[in-house]
């Protein structure tokens, strides 16, 4: 192939030149044609792309550039340039798609227009302003993940209009795409890329975003953190100062940039593509040196055989760098044939992603043949312009930035590590100047029973005594803000009223002024040694008393117990030595004929596991905390909060084993009962659903069956189990707000319908999501993910593999397992085998390949469900 340019200046010269390059008709060669026009002039953009379509047997491409286009190293004002590629091997295929195609239609045109199993190099030119709601590029990277792309969109005539026209040889748009792809068996593609741009700062997230309108960065207006980080005048002149600090994330290892086009009424900002919300960005900052040691590395790595180069740069680098500084870095490829024009959002393939850059080069090197292994000669760029004083303060400025980031990651990063340390051994907590809570870790959450909703945003004092509160309102913060620090011993209060006691350091945060505005507080679990300290002082007390006075005291503790709470005692080969009046009773036992024996002649065999489990906690920590459950002779079972320990002679051998307990039985059925009552809700619900979309009721109950017999294959917990069996027939709940209409169909929904059907997950996990309760929860997480795949092409949200909740994975087997064996609304029951055949066939698709093994290996037990609840009629 070759690579021809020609500027454009009348049609009479363009004729001339096409007869000097020897481009005709007869050449037996393929042209590939992209215009690059720096004027807003349509006329002359029609009459180009007519002029080639009646002239020459071609495929064209037209986009609209900024002021300037790129040729062979050189950056051109106010031209047009025609770029044409000569293929002597590569077939070429073009079309245009407008923007208000659905997902599903742009897949459909690729497929059938354009892409094809030889297709090597998509050539796309985007009309500013289109396909912002759609991620065209992820679409094309699922139907055809081999296939790299480039190009970019249109620069727009103004920023007011955001309208950039494109073309092919049949019309010139305002909207869609154009594009052209090149089939070849010999073509080979490098691409390259040259960014320039550092992170400053630390990351920040995009809490709330929808197609390029960003509404929420760190929970805060977009406005907020830009007034913040870059004042007031920046804002007020946005388009020049975003392009020298725009946002950075990375894709595949490769950063991302975009720019801030306009800040909306309520606070939100208009980018200039699209951004995925929950990733984290940091502003970043341009960097001369950068970007021409990036360009001389990517002149080094082109193959000495590449025999056209495309170019595609963002019009951003040109407003950050000025013209004659671009036109120096470039110049270096001055001996290349190369052709390109400024973008308003270059596109570029990565590894698993094809996406929008910016303020980016892009280099795109072809050759109809193998490239050489060897590379060209390294070339430095000798900075022959003098920059301007604006383009030396940014420059300098960069490079101040730079360093000064670097030093203060470095500390960020021992910050996290000290961080990372206190969390590790210490309650940590962070507050405002007022003791509300910022920030706790997980060592208090759990100290505490509190879930971190329920702590931040709450005062301190609201976790000790009022006496207490007092004291640190009048002295302590007096004391912190005059000294900055105090320590001291308190004690606070868990979510269930009960007391520790704690170490506590604080150390206030102070600005400039000397006002503080963080409190720092760490704290250490001194509850034992304070229990211990005052044990003592009530030993202290005791031995005051006379030997007479000690046997009565003791002889009163022992009949307060009594009566109070069940006491028995073992030897330490587990024989009854001694059992009260209420151990007895709650058990149905009598002394005489317990006395002696041992303890395991009582408990029935599907219990004695429990007890086991007591006596391994004695000998590994001396004591026995727990819930035991306990069925007696005449059938009834009885549930005891359970406490055990040794008792120890003065050489520290255990001597024998007591235990206390407490009847909660009541407490526990009156559990089992709420769990039976929400279980027969969630039913019903379910039940309700299914029913609104003409299902059995039998169809909840076998998927509910099928799921907890495959959490209990996959090795989940008894509880897991459960759990599963009761939520899973939520799965559609989702559906109670879809259409009748559509639930009921008998036929193949439409596009448009199926687009509505799908929103049944989301719809379904928003009901539940705000619920404190793991049921409902957990009911809420499978309805929003049991339409997800393994491998990511599933819906609402495309996650794949472990990021799909477990729960999710294990119902979508069991809902699909039994909607293809039995009767629907809209089909029929498939036969056994073709079911089975086709859930191997979505094995590592839409099922991950271990649960379908275990459901294929254990298949028995599946049919055996499956007859047990069988829809009657």
């Amino acid at each position: 192939m070759r690579m021809c340019n020609i500027v454009f200046e009348n049609f009479q010269q363009l004729e001339n030149e096409l007869k000097q390059h020897k481009i005709h008709n007869d050449s037996g060669e393929n042209y590939f044609i992209q215009i690059f026009t720096s004027l807003d002039d349509k006329k002359i953009a029609k009459e180009l792309v007519s002029f080639f379509d009646k002239e020459l047997i071609c495929e064209v491409l037209l986009t609209q550039s900024g002021e300037e286009v790129i040729m062979m190293g050189d950056i051109l004002v106010s031209k047009i340039l025609i770029s044409i590629s000569c293929f002597q091997k590569s077939t070429l295929r073009s079309g245009y798609c407008p923007s208000n195609l659905s997902s599903e239609e742009i897949a459909k045109f690729f497929l059938e227009k354009i892409i094809t199993n030889r297709t090597k190099l998509l050539v796309i030119f985007i009309a500013c302003g289109s396909f912002y709601d759609k991620d065209v590029l992820a679409i094309i990277k699922k139907i055809a993940p081999d296939v790299r792309i480039c190009g970019g969109r249109s620069h727009p005539v103004t920023f007011g209009t955001m309208v950039g026209l494109v073309g092919n040889n049949h019309n010139i748009y305002e909207d869609g795409l154009v594009c052209v792809g090149i089939d070849s068996d010999v073509l080979s593609v490098q691409n390259k890329h040259v960014f320039g741009w550092d992170s400053v700062g630390l990351p920040l997230k995009i809490t709330k975003s929808k197609d390029n309108i960003v509404y929420e960065i760190d929970r805060q207006k977009p406005v907020d953190i830009l007034r913040r980080f870059m004042g007031t005048m920046a804002l007020d002149y946005i388009l020049t100062t975003t392009y020298i600090f725009p946002l950075i994330y990375h894709v595949d290892g490769i950063p991302v940039a975009r720019i801030v086009l306009e800040i909306l009424e309520d606070g939100s900002v208009v980018l200039n593509d699209a951004i995925p919300e929950g990733i984290e960005v940091c502003f970043g900052f341009g960097l001369i040196e950068n970007i021409q040691r990036e360009t001389e590395e990517v002149y080094t790595d082109i193959p000495t055989n590449t025999e056209a180069i495309y170019m595609y740069s963002c019009v951003g680098r040109l407003m950050f760098a000025g013209r004659e500084a671009l036109k120096n870095t470039l110049k270096i490829f001055n001996s290349k044939p190369s052709a390109g024009f400024f973008t308003f959002g270059e596109i570029y393939s990565a590894k698993d992603y094809n996406i929008f850059l910016g303020l980016t080069n892009t280099f795109y090197c072809l050759t109809e043949g193998e490239f050489e292994t060897s590379v060209v000669a390294r070339k430095k760029i000798v900075n022959e312009v003098i920059p301007n004083k604006h383009v030396m303060v940014i420059n300098t400025l960069s490079n101040l930035i730079y360093e000064v980031n670097r030093e203060i990651l470095q500390l960020n990063k021992e910050f996290e590590a000290y961080k990372n340390l206190i969390n590790g051994m210490m309650l940590h907590i962070v507050t405002d100047p007022n003791l509300k809570i910022l920030y706790v870790n997980d060592n208090l959450v759990k100290m505490s029973s509190y879930t971190l909703e329920e702590v931040v945003g709450t005062n301190c004092l609201e976790y000790i005594d009022s006496e207490t509160s007092v004291e640190v309102e009048q002295n302590i913060l007096p004391l912190l803000k005059r000294d900055g620090k105090w320590s001291g011993k308190l004690k606070q209060y868990k979510k269930d009223g009960s007391s520790y006691y704690v170490k506590m350091v604080v150390q206030a945060i102070k600005n400039d002024e000397g006002e503080v505005i963080r409190y720092l507080i760490g704290q250490l679990d001194d509850t034992d040694d304070e229990l211990k300290r005052m044990a003592l002082e009530d030993n202290a007390a005791f031995l005051k008393h006379s030997d007479e006075e000690k046997r009565h005291l003791l002889d009163q503790y022992r009949s307060i117990v009594d009566k109070n709470q069940s006491v028995f005692r073992l030897d330490l080969q587990r024989n009854f030595i001694y059992g009260n009046d209420i151990f007895l009773e709650m058990t149905g036992l009598k002394l005489d004929e317990i006395l002696g024996k041992n303890i395991y002649e009582f408990i029935p065999k599907d219990e004695q596991w429990q007890f086991l489990k007591i006596g391994e906690d004695l000998i590994d920590k001396g004591y026995y905390e727990g819930v035991l459950q306990y069925t007696r002779r005449d059938g009834k079972k009885v549930y005891i909060r359970s406490a055990g320990n040794f008792i120890w002679d003065l050489n520290h051998n255990p001597i024998e084993i007591i235990a206390t307990g407490v009847d909660i039985t009541s407490v526990v059925d009156s559990v089992k009962e709420i769990e039976a009552i929400q279980k027969d809700v969630i039913y019903a619900m379910g039940t309700i659903c299914e029913g609104k979309s003409r299902e059995t009721g039998n169809h909840i109950i076998r998927v509910a069956e099928y799921s907890a017999l495959l959490a209990k294959l996959y090795g989940c917990t008894r509880e897991e189990q459960e759990l599963l069996r009761i939520t899973s027939p939520m799965h559609d709940i989702g559906k109670v707000g879809i259409s009748d209409m559509i639930l009921n169909k008998p036929g193949k929904l439409t596009p448009e319908e199926f687009e509505i059907m799908k929103t049944h997950t989301t719809i379904g996990e928003d009901i539940f999501k705000d619920s404190n309760r793991l049921i409902l929860r957990t009911a809420g997480e499978i309805a929003g993910s049991h339409h997800e795949w393994w491998n990511g092409e599933g819906y609402p949200r495309g996650t794949k593999g472990e990021e799909i909740p477990l729960y999710g994975r294990i119902t979508a087997l069991a809902d699909v397992f039994d909607a293809l064996s039995n009767d629907r609304c809209y089909k029929k029951a498939w036969p056994l085998d073709e079911v089975l055949a086709h859930i191997k066939k979505l094995s590592g698709k839409q099922f991950q390949p271990e649960l379908v093994e275990l459901f294929l290996a254990n298949i028995h037990q599946f049919l055996e469900i499956s007859r047990e609840y069988q829809d009657v009629g």
